[in-house]
């Protein structure tokens, strides 16, 4: 009788040894474990198994009575992400965070959702157009819940404000220093 186990994220791993996958088996007096059964070749390592397939399982009983079924293994790829941080810009122009650039180079992403907090729990609003300088963050939602979140950093630098008092009039010859 087999549980398919339950399915993990990589770099974890999935043990088709636990007895919760042969729970319910009767008269069992040996397991083994084969990749597959056109060989048929035994599993390396069927404690720790970091592919996704097909296993099968034989049960060896009483007198040499067995019995094989097969396990799924469902390992999901975990998303990654690589963020480059976007160049610095100077207000009132502001950053787009969702740009493919950003996350170029990233792999098994899922949808984006961008965050104005390390908790991931405020949603940035305006991830298109982001304003304000500070760290932000990514979440990717990757197959089965298998999530990374990268930060990205935003500079905005002031516009500066240069304020003019024209200078008093002079008669010639005189000057006026407008570096005062």
């Amino acid at each position: 009788a087999i549980t398919d186990p339950a399915a993990v994220c990589f770099p974890n791993t999935v043990d088709i040894t636990a007895a919760a996958v042969t729970a319910g088996s009767s008269n069992v007096t040996s397991l083994l474990y084969y990749d597959n059964l056109s060989g048929p070749t035994v599993t390396a390592t069927p404690a720790a198994i970091a592919t996704s397939g097909t296993y099968y399982i034989v049960a060896t009983g009483v007198a040499g009575c067995n019995d094989t079924a097969t396990v799924d293994v469902v390992v999901n790829p975990t998303a990654t992400l690589v963020i480059t941080n976007p160049a610095a810009v100077c207000s009132p122009i502001t950053v787009d965070i969702t740009a493919a650039a950003i996350t170029a180079g990233s792999s098994n992403l899922g949808a984006l959702t961008y965050f104005t907090d390390a908790a991931c729990t405020t949603p940035l609003s305006n991830p298109a157009t982001v304003s304000a300088s500070g760290t932000y963050y990514i979440v990717s939602a990757g197959v089965g819940g298998c999530n990374d979140t990268a930060t990205v950093d935003v500079v905005v630098n002031p516009t500066a404000t240069l304020a003019i008092t024209d200078p008093a009039a002079v008669c010639f010859p005189n000057t006026v220093d407008i570096t005062a």
